[in-house]
């Protein structure tokens, strides 16, 4: 292999312009290629695809999550006037702002009549036995008599207008136990109106719910949101300081997330990417060095985008994101590239040295990542796909352009040794303390490993600033905030087949609510009904309204009506809302009532027939299990715990590391077989991998670390580094023991580098404040000085042990 380095070198070098314009030409069309790829943002793509996941994701596709923004004005004393001042500045502010969908909290009077209107005139479908029983009861004389003279006083009142409008139409309140029923489209405690916005908790709370006019995942116009609702709500607490405006929501978690992983980034990465240039222009000599070598990586990742555009024009999004990150494993092949370089400065001789040490370590990583085909996930294959063809094509670029960018003619010859030559001298396998520790060490390992575990709750990695715990702890009296979120879909393939499965959610919602499993829920059951229960409620009503009961209240109201002295026909319009023939309610018909946000609910996919409705269900987080026990085997419904979801995802993903690391190992084993033709040197180099990884585990355990979404993909990263210090350390290895020369310190050299490298990029991180970033540092800093010391301390010592004949 290292002739064809060699000759493919000088042929470079004899035609240089010739090759220069196939290399541009070669970046134009990758280039290309990449520019067309088609980016799917889909997190569900990493769910393993079965029949359940299938469904799941389907559900997950037709169903939209609304994630309000809460904007919570209150104050110490009971001053409704002063909030709604407050209340109508801060909406006079957002007037039609473009960022903002829909706003809620204020009731029009036009809203409220349009809502009242739509009740009365379809009463019998927001009725219940209850109602009924409630009606019977204003049925008996003494009742309708005495409802009657307080509806003859009211029109004497200055409400006398509001009387005739409503109360002569309905006299015995029926439309009021209708409007019970649009209770259940809201969570929380009882809410009050008071012109016309919603006031909570005594009347010390008005709240306002903001509804975004974009895409979760619209990180520009979420900050731009934030940015600006922060502003007014600063603004007007200034004008008004007896009043606090807190404001509370996703929107606001997300953009206080990035922009603290924004700044921790900057501030530690920065940092020591500064520090990174100047050792890397310390030790090679060179102030192009760091292009030079960061060169190979990007050409790979840029073939691997070109050839997956030809093969399937699209690539998950999230899995070119994860990708980005673990191809950092191929910096390595340049630093290895150029200590060899610096310190032979002969061509022939680097090629021999490293072309196969490097050639085998992309391999293994890349069938590492090979291996990810093997999970049935369609986001974790494009990234074994990605990862695979970059690694390779990073491993080729590396010793191809590094020696004709790092020229032997401008290679001076180092005068002295720097630091990290002399820390690559030094024999750590003859260290017994080094030894000892690492063996005490993996015997510990060997009893905890399995005792790590795996953090899927993704809240405890979110950052939370202060004023976003405040706002969450007021709200939490209020909404129940601080309590368990669930949502139960129903779901079919007809829009009447979901409702049906609704109402059936919706009733046993009601009894789990009586027997406090849950502490409220959100829905429709009550108010959009399927058809056959549409029909069943006219029926009821007509039955109800039978000739006896009609006339005899008919005469009732007439009768007392002429006895306080109101017209003949006062009434008429109640006699014609009981004889009315009724006829079952569209959902065009719901949804042209604003009030009721009908779509927050509905979700359809007319395409594949495919109709779901949503409810929310807020409880306490013991009641969970209970609860999902609870419709487990309700084929109709489906439950989403959100983050509940994520754990179940997650949880998987970490099924599919555990088979994906016996895959690797598997995988790695055999082309180290191939390339050795040598059973005990593949147990040499594979052996420290073992034991890095058992080490690290332990240490994990004994600090209480836990692995998490971000940090067990890094330990896939350094899983990879540890497979290319093994391959090193044993080409070393070979080559001092057939040479008998000091090859093993230049293979060192390069491998502590690397380390630096990745300590000073991932292990910076120790500093951030988000959690997230901090758990990577911590696995980074465990992985990478575990997979060197064992690397430099054992290796040796068990290529001395087993090869001891060969000597």
């Amino acid at each position: 292999m290292s002739r064809f380095f060699i000759k493919l070198y000088h042929v470079i070098q004899q035609r240089k312009m010739a090759s220069l314009v196939v290399f541009l030409l070669l970046i134009i069309v990758f280039g290309f290629s990449a520019s067309k790829l088609h980016f799917k943002e889909d997190i569900t793509a990493l769910i393993p695809d079965n029949e359940q996941a299938e469904e799941m994701q389907e559900i997950l596709k037709t169903v939209s999550f609304s994630d309000k923004i809460i904007v919570n004005i209150s104050s110490e004393e009971k001053n409704k006037d002063s909030l709604v001042s407050v209340a109508e500045e801060f909406l006079t502010n957002l007037a039609n702002d473009s960022l903002i969908k829909k706003i809620q909290g204020k009731v029009s009077s036009t809203q409220m009549n349009e809502t009242y209107n739509f009740v009365q005139q379809n009463l019998p479908f927001f009725l219940n036995e209850n109602d009924y029983k409630i009606i019977e009861q204003r049925l008996a004389k003494d009742s309708v008599e005495n409802r009657l003279q307080g509806i003859y006083k009211s029109l004497l009142s200055p409400a006398g207008s509001f009387t005739k409008k409503y109360a002569l139409n309905d006299p015995l309140q029926i439309t009021s136990l209708g409007l019970n029923k649009f209770k259940q489209l809201r969570v929380g405690e009882e809410y009050e109106l008071y012109q016309n916005f919603l006031f909570a908790n005594n009347c010390k709370n008005l709240l306002l719910f903001l509804t975004p006019n974009f895409e979760n995942t619209n990180a520009e116009k979420a900050e731009l949101l934030v940015e600006k609702l922060t502003e007014i709500s600063s603004n007007i607490a200034k004008k008004h300081t007896s009043v606090k405006i807190s404001l509370f929501g996703s929107v606001f978690y997300s953009v206080a997330n990035a922009k603290q992983i924004k700044a921790d980034i900057q501030f530690t990465v920065g940092i020591a990417f500064f520090i990174l240039l100047l050792i890397l222009i310390f030790f090679y000599r060179k102030i192009y060095i760091p292009f030079v070598l960061f060169l190979p990586s990007l050409l790979g990742a840029l073939t691997a985008l070109a050839f997956i555009y030809f093969f399937q024009q699209e690539i998950s999004l999230i899995s070119l994101g994860i990708g980005a990150v673990l191809i950092g494993i191929s910096i390595d092949y340049g630093l290895h590239v150029l200590t060899h370089y610096r310190n032979h400065q002969n061509i022939k001789k680097l090629y021999k040295e490293v072309s196969i040490a490097i050639i085998m370590s992309s391999l293994t990583t890349a069938t590492a990542f090979i291996c990810l085909l093997f999970l049935k996930s369609k986001a974790l294959n494009d990234l074994g796909i990605f990862a695979a063809i970059s690694v390779v094509f990073a491993a080729f670029f590396s010793l191809v352009i590094i020696p004709q960018l790092y020229k032997k003619s401008a290679v001076k010859k180092v005068a002295s040794k720097t630091i990290f030559d002399r820390l690559a001298s030094y024999p750590f396998e003859r260290s017994k303390i080094i030894i000892g520790l690492l063996v005490a060490a993996f015997i510990f390992g060997l009893f905890v490993f399995q005792k790590v575990k795996f953090n899927e709750d993704l809240s405890t990695l979110n950052y939370e600033p202060e004023e976003l715990a405040a706002a969450k702890n007021q709200l939490s009296d209020i909404t129940f905030q601080d309590k368990k979120t669930l949502y139960v879909i129903a779901y079919g393939n007809s829009f009447n087949e979901s409702l049906e499965a609704n109402k059936t959610l919706a009733n046993r919602l009601e009894k789990l609510k009586n027997k406090e499993t849950i502490l409220s829920y959100s829905g429709i059951g009550e108010v959009v009904l399927p058809e056959n229960i549409q029909d069943k409620k006219i029926k009821r009503w007509n039955s109800f309204w039978n000739e006896n009961h009609t006339q005899n209240l008919i005469e009732e109201i007439n009768k007392t009506g002429k006895n306080l002295g109101l017209n003949a026909k006062a009434f008429s319009g109640f006699q014609e809302l009981i004889g009315k023939n009724y006829a079952p309610i569209s959902l065009e018909e719901f949804r042209k009532v604003e009030t009721l946000s009908i779509d927050e609910f509905i979700s359809t996919n007319k395409a594949q027939d495919f109709y779901t409705i949503i409810s929310s269900v807020k409880l306490e987080e013991e009641k969970i299990n209970d609860f999902k026990a609870e419709f487990k085997n309700d084929k109709a419904l489906k439950i989403i715990d959100r983050q509940g979801f994520n754990q179940d995802l997650l949880s998987g993903l970490k099924e599919h590391f555990n088979s994906l690391l016996g895959y690797s190992f598997a995988a790695v084993f055999l082309i180290l077989l191939l390339f050795y033709r040598n059973f005990k040197l593949s147990i040499i180099t594979l052996f420290p991998i073992g034991i890095t990884w058992i080490i690290a585990l332990g240490m994990m355990y004994l600090l209480e670390i836990q692995f998490n979404i971000f940090n067990i993909i890094i330990s896939t990263f350094i899983f990879g580094l540890g497979v290319d210090y093994s391959i090193f350390m044993t080409n070393g290895l070979r080559q001092q023991l057939k040479n008998k020369e000091c090859a093993l310190t230049t293979h060192k050299t390069s491998i502590i580098l690397s380390v630096i490298t990745t300590l000073l990029g991932m292990g910076a991180l120790i500093f951030a404040k988000h959690p997230a970033l901090h758990s990577i540092a911590l696995i980074s800093i465990i992985g990478i000085l575990t997979a060197v010391l064992v690397s430099f301390a054992l290796q040796p010592f068990i290529f001395k042990i087993l090869m001891k004949k060969h000597a």
